[in-house]
């Protein structure tokens, strides 16, 4: 009994121990759940429904939990980690290829020279583009147009960060992108090809200035060619790179916020199948131009104006304006109400949903035809 009492006392001192030495574990989440309603959802035989249902991958915001911790080693030396995972809202699945941490998964050092880290990490267009995009992880926005805004993450990668006075400098580089086999842009099956270092690799980069009042960012981003057995989500062949430059730029006006951003794509195999529309251009320009608007502490309203236009496309005209508002209502610190609408524009043989929460073939409007979303959740964060 007296080893058992002791065994237990030092299990329950071991924590205020940790938290003398400097460490710090963090719990922490976000639960957003929304149903939704969507219009000209096509049948397969030239006809359309519609549907109201629940948002399976995201709502407002993507739902998730993590842990996040640190540990002082020197005055200028922290070992820090992230455990982070998503799941469907709706269902309580695990999202990002069916991964436990598929949002984030990694470990590293920090200090004033900046951060390196190892494990599952964002990419650097992720942290080039957090600034300037007004509707974030939104179901409505600018993952609609192309969802690799939202899955911008890189498996088997080494990162480094840095912020020198209003200046940010980042670097990524993966061998192996993309391990799992679940399908979509989340689970490529894209693995580490030990007899070929060029295959399923990433890398990007990203520089930064961001002050209280205006910023600008940009950023370099490009996925190598998938090997033998993977699923070629982004239609991407031995020795093809799927291409992206990233540019926006903000400013801030007291409760008004207005932000630009510009994406430049090009892709070497067959651009427009990561958005389950095979046969659109190999290049691609994409334009958002949003704002977002504080009414009071408790109300903001915010909305975007976006225009996709693809080049080299085998039909047709291929390009897309996509229109999205949004109003928030805080009920606290944690827990708000919303409501979103949006209107997808498709020109000609573009087929573009406007439901980018629900994603999938099942969704998607007939060619050339509009389709209209609306959305109305609850978020709470912890």
């Amino acid at each position: 009994m007296k080893l058992k009492a002791l065994t237990v006392g030092l299990a329950l001192s071991f924590p205020m121990l940790a938290s003398a030495q400097g460490t710090s574990v963090t719990l922490y989440g976000n639960i957003d759940t929304a149903v939704e309603y969507v219009n000209n959802i096509a049948d397969g035989t030239g006809g359309s429904n519609s549907s109201v249902h629940f948002t399976t991958a995201t709502s407002t915001w993507p739902s998730y939990w993590g842990l996040r911790g640190t540990e002082k080693l020197s005055d200028n030396l922290s070992a820090v980690f992230t455990l982070e995972s998503g799941f469907g809202q709706a269902t309580g699945m695990s999202g990002q290829g069916g991964r436990l941490f598929g949002r984030q998964a990694w470990v590293g050092l920090k200090g004033d020279w900046g951060q390196f880290a190892l494990g599952r990490q964002y990419s650097m267009l992720f942290w080039a583009n957090i600034h300037g995009d007004i509707m974030g992880p939104n179901a409505y926005g600018l993952g609609t147009l192309d969802n690799y805004f939202p899955n911008a993450r890189m498996d088997n990668s080494v990162t480094y960060r840095g912020s020198f006075d209003n200046f940010t400098f980042g670097a990524a580089w993966a061998r192996g992108r993309d391990t799992s086999s679940a399908g979509g842009p989340g689970g490529s099956n894209c693995g580490v090809d030990y007899n070929n270092n060029g295959e399923c690799g990433a890398y990007s980069f990203m520089l930064g200035y961001n002050t209280a009042g205006w910023g600008v960012n940009a950023a370099y981003d490009v996925l190598k060619g998938e090997g033998t057995g993977a699923n070629n989500y982004y239609g991407l062949g031995s020795g093809d790179k799927d291409r992206r430059i990233l540019a926006n730029a903000y400013v801030k006006f007291d409760a008004l916020k207005v932000a630009l951003t510009y994406l430049n794509r090009k892709n070497d195999g067959v651009n427009g199948v990561g958005n389950n529309v095979p046969g659109l251009g190999d290049r691609s320009d994409l334009w958002s131009l949003g704002a977002s608007y504080g009414v009071t502490p408790a109300v903001t309203l915010d909305g975007s104006v976006n225009y996709m236009r693809y080049k080299n496309a085998t039909a047709g005209s291929q390009k897309v304006w996509y229109y999205v508002a949004r109003v928030k209502y805080a009920l606290s610190k944690r827990t708000s109400v919303y409501a979103s609408a949006s209107y997808m524009d498709n020109d000609d043989a573009t087929r573009l949903s406007a439901a980018g929460g629900t994603p999938g073939p099942n969704i998607l409007p007939n060619a050339g035809q509009s389709q209209t979303a609306v959305m109305a959740g609850l978020r709470h964060s912890f």
